[in-house]
């Protein structure tokens, strides 16, 4: 029968018979119950008192099922701590990257402490989880197989801070529980643990069990306790799940046999401090693993209960060792204040123990002048502190992938080092030292399998064709456990970084064409470009092939010029892209050109609302061709291009303006033609604001530096807009406001100055603030108009000025 629950926080007054229904519950049938959190020193403490004294024949433990064959390379000499088991689920979708779980193991976790107790004992040990591939597991990003979110979630965890003074579910837990680590009463411990979880149960809404999955892993949890009903066990699972596994034990189980689920594939992997961090992504167990891991240690060191004032001490004194490293020093008194105001601030919160945020608060007002808030830097750089950065390493016989094998040696020849989970600068002379080149390669090849190994800060952007004169790239770099996490995930792909890059790059192909985008340049050339980068372009052979086949027959003329643009600077002299079987980007920039000119013919008849588009086409190819540095092209053929399209009957007011002002620019039309053009729009009869500024437009698109560079042009629209009578030129001022629009602040300050050279003022006096908005203006422009016509229609018009 279920215990009646404990009124928490008032746990030392509860009635005895309370405490002593909890303990017959717990431990009064042959499997006794260590209701835990994950890599709680505490917990692991108590444990491992429990399991040498009651000495059970089985050890049953809160793991998927499927992944009990790792047990015994966690006991391996090799091992260092911490290790994770990374498991790969299952996808309908072959191309969609597989799930991915991770099972954690640190050297001061609970179920470690059960798996090394249990073997010196000689009893067997299970895992009881549900499958990795019974789950439901969102594909894209590393989800724990243990989650705890109630712990720092739940109603009652925030009722009983507020109760107590507390912050959140972590410092509550440290004042309740991480306190009494070294103790040896692991009855008591375990009762108390007990109360505190099955609050979190009672505050968690039943539909939240269902929804996240925890009730189908309990039922599987069941199953395996009926299995092994009536034998000797100590069953170890996070203490939310024990009271639903003790009222199983006053009734047989329906549950499934659960062996029967096919296992998922798995491999053991070194985990690292920063992954098992809460705040890092990890939703099981507890944050700030270093701080724990420290705890542990001076615990086992002692023997029971550690020196709480040496254990802060030396965190402090660790600490501001890694500050004065880091070039930001702490003053010896500074530590000296922190070290008093943590022992004053665990007085005051009622407990012997210095914890997490009694150290943290201290350093803090100790160390940061000014208002010290979450963000700053120094705040930020104690949280990783104490968060640690460690990596461990799996034991060898535990085997990886080949691809994880081959990426750690190529990783160790570029100098990255494996052993924490730092981030670090790396600048790469790719240009000039092969070395360098060979690294910038597998660094790219890490990008393209997404692997969260290097990032890019500086340096050459061949995909965005920007940037090709840098001759460095500067990177940071880092290896995590989700790097080799990564790599597992990527493992089908191939047996080296190279060959699952290329894979991976080939597979893109392949879903453009699912996705009805075979023919798609732009897309097409980014895979080509990162392939190049990444040393890939001898494997891409089938992709230059589709290009060459493509390019003859494309009909998007604002793709071309994409592809004309960014395929040119990748073959201009001295690009970064370079290697063995480097396509030639010249002779693919020229195939894309070719058809570009022939599909300009079309362009007095495309429609209205595709203009915008192709008239920044037709800049971008201008812009390409002025480049001295461009692969050369027939410029020639392009100003017939032009001119054909100017001078075509069905050629649109707003396209004809943007192709005489890139005509005009390439010096192969006289400005007078362009200035008449504009000149004729603005004062056409008959047409709407939108037409009559169309060819003006069309210039601002295009060149509207012609504005400021032309004195004819500018003369030109100034004008035709003073022959405007007074209603046509207010009509045509919204529009005209819209089109000026278009330029930049720099712009619009040089045409301000022409204006005003134009009209012999001061550019300021054109600048001056208004007191009046544009609404405000307008209406009364309109009292204006109206006054005066009224003034005229009475015979009285020579009582105003004209």
């Amino acid at each position: 029968m279920r215990p009646r629950r404990l009124v928490w926080p008032a746990m030392a007054e509860t009635e005895a018979s309370d405490r002593a229904a909890i303990a017959a519950a717990l431990f009064g049938g042959p499997a006794i119950f260590a209701p835990i959190r994950h890599h709680s020193p505490a917990c692991a403490w108590a444990l491992r008192a429990m399991i040498r004294e009651y000495r059970p024949d089985i050890v049953l433990i809160e793991a998927p099922y499927d992944l009990a064959h790792h047990i015994p390379h966690l006991l391996d000499p090799e091992a260092r701590f911490p290790l994770a088991v990374v498991a790969l689920g299952e996808t309908s979708d072959s191309d969609a990257p597989r799930p991915v779980t991770y099972l954690p193991f640190s050297d001061h976790a609970p179920e470690t402490i059960a798996i090394r107790e249990a073997t010196a004992l000689g009893a067997e040990i299970a895992f009881i989880d549900l499958n990795v591939n019974a789950r439901h597991l969102p594909a894209g990003r590393p989800v724990p197989a243990q989650p705890e979110a109630p712990f720092d979630q739940a109603d009652f965890v925030t009722a009983t801070c507020r109760t107590l003074g507390l912050r959140d579910g972590l410092e509550l837990w440290d004042h309740l529980f991480e306190t009494r680590l070294g103790q040896h009463d692991w009855r008591d411990y375990f009762i108390d643990v007990y109360a505190y979880c099955a609050a979190l149960r009672d505050t968690t809404p039943g539909e939240t069990l269902q929804s996240d999955g925890t009730l189908a892993r309990e039922a599987q949890m069941r199953a395996h306790l009926a299995r092994h009903a009536g034998r000797r066990a100590v069953v170890v699972t996070g203490g939310f799940h024990t009271p639903a596994l003790i009222e199983a034990e006053d009734g047989a189980s329906d549950e499934p046999n659960p062996t029967k689920l096919p296992p998922s594939e798995s491999y053991l992997i070194g985990y690292g401090e920063e992954a098992l961090d809460a705040l890092s992504g990890y939703g099981a167990g507890l944050r700030f693993p270093g701080w724990y891991a420290a705890l542990w240690a001076r615990a086992e060191k002692a023997g029971g209960v550690p020196d709480w004032s040496a254990n802060a001490l030396e965190t402090l004194h660790e600490f501001a060792r890694s500050e004065s490293a880091a070039g930001h020093a702490i003053p010896l008194p500074n530590q000296v204040e922190a070290l008093a105001l943590a022992k004053g601030l665990a007085n005051l919160r009622g407990r012997h123990a210095i914890m997490l945020r009694d150290l943290t608060e201290a350093m803090r007002s100790a160390t940061i002048k000014g208002e010290a808030h979450a963000d700053d830097r120094r705040s930020i750089a104690l949280r990783n502190h104490l968060r640690g950065f460690r990596l461990g390493a799996a034991p060898r016989a535990a085997g990886l992938p080949p691809i994880v094998h081959d990426a750690r040696a190529r990783a160790r020849k570029a100098r990255i080092d494996l052993t924490d989970s730092l981030r670090r600068p790396r600048k790469l002379d790719f240009r000039r030292k092969p070395g360098h080149a060979e690294t910038a390669q597998f660094f790219h090849q890490m990008q393209i399998l997404d692997t969260g190994f290097a990032g890019l800060v500086s340096g050459p952007d061949p995909v965005g064709g920007a940037r090709s004169g840098l001759i460095f790239e500067e990177w940071e770099v880092a290896w995590s456990p989700q790097v080799e996490g990564r790599l597992i995930a990527a493992a089908q792909f191939g047996a080296t970084v190279p060959e699952a890059a290329a894979t991976q790059l080939l597979a893109r192909r392949t879903a453009l064409i699912d996705a009805g985008r075979a023919d798609d340049l732009p897309a097409l050339l980014d895979l080509m470009i990162r392939a190049v980068a990444a040393g890939l372009a001898q494997r891409m052979t089938t992709l230059l092939d589709d290009l060459a086949e493509i390019i003859p027959k494309a009909a998007d003329l604002d793709k071309l010029a994409d592809f004309i643009a960014r395929a040119g600077t990748a073959g201009q002299p001295g690009a970064p892209l370079s290697g063995p079987g480097i396509p030639d980007f010249a002779e693919l920039t020229r195939m894309a050109y070719a058809r570009f000119l022939y599909l300009c013919d079309d362009l007095p008849e495309a429609p209205t609302e595709a203009l915008d588009t192709h008239i920044t086409a037709l800049g971008r190819v201008a812009s390409c061709l002025a480049n001295p540095d461009f692969p050369a092209l027939d410029t020639q053929r392009f100003h017939q291009a032009l001119r054909r399209v100017g001078d075509a009957p069905k050629t649109l007011p707003l396209l004809r303006g943007a192709v005489f002002a890139l005509m005009v620019r390439a010096a192969i039309l006289p400005e007078t033609v362009l200035a008449d053009a504009l000149r004729g729009s603005l004062i056409t009869v008959g047409a709407g604001p939108e037409d009559r500024a169309a060819v003006l437009d069309g210039l601002l698109r295009s060149a509207p530096m012609l504005l400021w560079q032309s004195r004819d042009v500018l003369i030109a629209a100034e004008s035709a807009l003073a022959a405007l009578d007074d209603d046509a030129f207010l009509d045509q001022l919204p529009v005209l406001r819209r089109s000026l629009t278009q330029l930049n602040p720099h712009e619009t300050n040089r045409l301000a100055d022409e204006v005003a050279e134009l009209f012999g003022v001061g550019a300021a006096g054109l600048t001056a603030p208004s007191r009046f908005s544009e609404a405000e203006a307008a209406r009364a422009l309109r009292a204006d108009r109206a006054l005066r016509a009224q003034l005229d229609a009475d015979g009285l018009s020579d009582w105003v000025p004209a």
